[in-house]
């Protein structure tokens, strides 16, 4: 048996075929002017339907009376043209409905659209600026934590002292002694810079001979303590060094006339508090996303 012919499926859109002459017209109107046209064009037909009806009308009259005005033929004429431009002006104004509210409705669209694009936009605005936050709260928390770390290692200074030249005994010349007395020593203070905010942990003088090489931890010296022909002060004192330092200082002696001596003080400190510093890293965060926008 023959196959049987697929049928269209019911309410499925068929565009015209451009190969058939006049309708390949039909394919680049819009459908609103397409509705337009059909609705001009049903009108058209009805108001042509209704003067023919009228016009069989007038004959019949015609042929069952004899006599006819011209007066009444005129008020016949001037009613169907009434009639015909009131059907033109009709699917006229009918398209001009139809446009117009597809014009308010892609106008409606195109301003949600917007609206949109500017929600879209500000909570893009947000996640930068919220990004910027967290990364200076993790740049603040990195700076803490090395902070931190420093303070517990500490921070050295290191001076070193001349070997002292005595002074002569007596006359104009001048005569060197072999040694010098602890009065003669050469006082030089050893300072170690550390933040302004900082708590002081711990204080360590260490002293090193020139020509020794032993590691620093072994030559520790007490405060107030001795090591050979040198002397530590008993208390540090400090002094402001820049808005956000400040240094803290030991004075140390040495009247060793043979060698030099290598003076090193080592600070232990607690950084600022942490809520401060945190603090600081949140204003600087709207100015980095003010910078960045």
């Amino acid at each position: 048996m023959a196959a049987l012919p697929s049928l269209p499926k019911i309410g499925a859109f068929h565009p015209l075929p451009s190969a058939v002459p006049g309708l390949s017209l039909f394919n680049e109107l819009s459908p609103n002017v397409i509705g337009a046209l059909i609705g001009a064009g049903a009108t058209l037909i009805a108001a042509l339907i209704n003067l023919r009806i009228a016009w069989r009308r007038e004959v019949l009259d015609r042929l069952q009376r004899s006599r006819s005005t011209a007066r009444g033929r005129r008020g016949l004429l001037v009613a169907i043209t009434i009639l015909v431009a009131a059907a033109a002006v009709g699917g006229y104004a009918g398209a001009l409905y139809v446009m117009q509210r597809d014009r308010q409705h892609t106008t409606a669209m195109r301003a949600e659209l917007q609206q949109q694009i500017a929600q879209i936009k500000e909570a893009a605005a947000r996640f930068g600026e919220t990004r910027l936050a967290e990364r200076a709260a993790i740049e603040a928390e990195a700076r803490v934590l090395d902070e931190r770390r420093r303070g517990a290692e500490g921070v050295a200074a290191t001076a070193r002292i001349a070997p002292c030249r005595p002074r002569a005994a007596g006359g104009d010349a001048p005569v060197e002694l072999p040694v010098c007395t602890e009065t003669e020593a050469s006082r030089v203070a050893v300072c170690a810079s550390i933040p302004s905010g900082a708590t002081v942990v711990e204080v360590t003088p260490q002293a090193r001979y020139e020509g020794d090489e032993a590691d620093w931890n072994e030559r520790r010296v007490a405060p107030g303590g001795r090591s050979g022909f040198a002397r530590f002060a008993e208390q540090p004192f400090e002094r402001a060094e820049s808005a956000s330092t400040r240094q803290v200082c030991l004075d140390v002696w040495s009247w060793d006339s043979q060698r030099a001596l290598d003076a090193r003080l080592l600070v232990k400190y607690l950084p600022a508090d942490r809520p401060r510093i945190e603090s600081e890293a949140a204003r600087a965060a709207p100015v980095q996303a003010a910078v960045g926008r």
